[in-house]
């Protein structure tokens, strides 16, 4: 019989937490946390309240020590507080100094600087680009390099509630739960898994994780942690230790010990390194980037209506970065997230017919030709099956993992306008 799940209340708020000042515009959680960078936060909408009491709540576990954080903003303030399973409360400097290292808050204190400077920099088109309420306070997330890197393989030719859930799949199945909140009257409980270490994976799962709906991402993962306990060991927080001393490493050298890991390619590994590896020039080219680029004024007509290959990827992230400066990826972030289109829900039809069409092979995809936000564009492309298998033949990857007929297409500027709204 399964040992009793603990039943816990979160603490009163505002009297049980802490909080960091800071503005809306200086980090906005809710377009930051559930726009394409991390998979595991749950949000919940607050009831009714004063104008100037939160609305939103995020929350998730974490490990060093085994906890929940739950997060609320108001307009000034970031209002935190961590749980324990023994039900014990923290609002301790250690939580505050995990949530200033995850948002970036010591190392970039004033976003508002970093706008101004792409402004200047990019006259054309970030420049022109009309930021509403929705597009402000978009910050890069220093991550956990361990969990970041799974996540981005299970990205591959996916979306952001897919992933999400996958995400939340594999916590449930491969580690042990914290316990159990209760949540607002109509809504449901959550119980907390925290992410699962290396040492919770057999040496087999593919099987496992293939009926939890992981695809051929599946055996990208098991490959993927096999490769790194060959090259970390397989001794307890080895793998970790690895690959956050990869931040102290050159490029060149991350970049190889990344695209050496089945199902990770270009893209895959530009998001790793951005998120995850302080590298925050690192600007991740996929269909929705290579659309906005296609925008610029100045976009070389060269690269226009040609099939994406490691030479086009090379091009657009060097036009970006020569516009954008040395943190071109946290001003990608804030182009990538302005312009996502509105989330809803994906059809199961849409689901296997991406299925379908990304099975013809295991190789790494250097271009992801449906990235992790492209959700009305795989709505929209849904095709009958057979001829979603027959368009999968004739685009076989290349040895450098790039996929043939991925064609960048120039789109009319037009003004970005906002933020999605994520799924609760």
């Amino acid at each position: 019989m399964p040992p009793m799940i603990k039943t816990l209340s979160r603490p009163p708020f505002p009297s049980g937490w802490g909080s960091i000042p800071t503005t809306l515009s200086n980090l906005s959680l809710s377009n930051t946390l559930p726009v394409g960078q991390s998979f595991l936060w749950h949000k919940r909408t607050l009831p009714a309240a004063g104008p100037d009491e939160p609305l939103e709540e995020y929350s998730r576990a974490i490990r060093n020590p085994c906890r929940v954080i739950f997060l609320r903003q108001s307009i000034h303030r970031l209002h935190y507080v961590s749980l324990l399973p023994d039900g014990s409360t923290s609002k301790d400097e250690e939580t505050r100094q995990w949530l200033e290292d995850y948002f970036q808050l010591v190392d970039y204190p004033d976003l508002s600087l970093l706008y101004k400077e792409w402004r200047d920099r990019d006259t054309e088109l970030f420049g022109k680009i009309e930021f509403d309420s929705k597009a402000i306070g978009v910050r890069v997330l220093r991550q956990d390099p361990w969990e970041c890197l799974i996540s981005f393989i299970t990205s591959t030719n996916n979306h952001i509630t897919r992933i999400s859930s996958l995400m939340h799949k594999l916590s449930i199945n491969y580690s042990k739960p914290l316990f159990t909140i209760e949540q607002f009257e109509g809504s449901s409980s959550i119980t907390y898994h925290p992410f699962p270490i290396p040492e919770d994976f057999p040496d087999s799962f593919e099987t496992n994780l293939r009926q939890l709906g992981f695809g051929y991402r599946a055996s990208f993962i098991e490959s993927s942690i096999k490769s790194l306990r060959q090259q970390f060991g397989s001794n307890p927080g080895s793998i970790e230790k690895g690959l956050v001393d990869l931040r102290k490493k050159d490029l060149d050298v991350i970049k190889e010990c990344l695209i050496s890991l089945k199902g990770v390619g270009r893209k895959v590994a530009d998001c790793v390194m951005l998120m995850s590896l302080d590298q925050p020039s690192l600007i991740p080219v996929d269909t929705h980037v290579a659309s906005i680029a296609a925008r610029h004024p100045s976009f070389p007509s060269r690269l226009r209506n040609k099939t994406m290959s490691k030479q086009m990827y090379d091009d657009i992230q060097l036009f970006l970065a020569d516009r954008w400066g040395p943190l071109g990826g946290w001003c990608q972030a804030v182009m990538f997230a302005a312009d996502l289109p509105p989330i809803r829900p994906v059809s199961k039809l849409a689901q296997i017919k991406a299925e379908v069409s990304c099975s013809v092979s295991d190789e790494s995809t250097l271009f992801e030709s449906k990235n992790i936000v492209m959700v009305d564009q795989i709505i929209q492309d849904v095709e009958p099956i057979s001829v979603a298998k027959s368009r999968s033949k004739r685009s076989k990857p290349t040895s450098d993992g790039a996929e043939n007929g991925v064609v960048l297409e120039h789109k009319r500027t037009r003004r970005v306008s906002g933020m999605p709204k994520s799924p609760s």
